[in-house]
């Protein structure tokens, strides 16, 4: 599956907002200093993983924490090739 970056960041974005209900969320704002948690990490992963239509680790959401980071790891990680 391919997917532009941008498109990816702007999913991944709108992932964040939802589970953290925080609508003024940045794609550079850190997940966890803006509401996030181990849980809600969870589930933003689930839903990633629904975007990209495979599983993704909930892990790469502790380590790449803004949704412009994560972004590029996902694509990275799960997406090339």
């Amino acid at each position: 599956m391919t997917i532009e970056i941008q498109i990816l960041e702007d999913k991944i974005l709108e992932i964040f907002r939802s589970v953290t209900q925080v609508p003024s969320l940045t794609a550079e704002d850190d997940f966890f200093n803006s509401g996030g948690d181990s849980l809600l990490a969870v589930e933003a992963g689930f839903q990633i993983s629904q975007v990209i239509d495979q599983e993704v680790d909930s892990m790469v959401i502790f380590v790449f924490t803004t949704a412009s980071t994560c972004a590029v790891a996902v694509s990275e990680q799960y997406l090339t090739a």
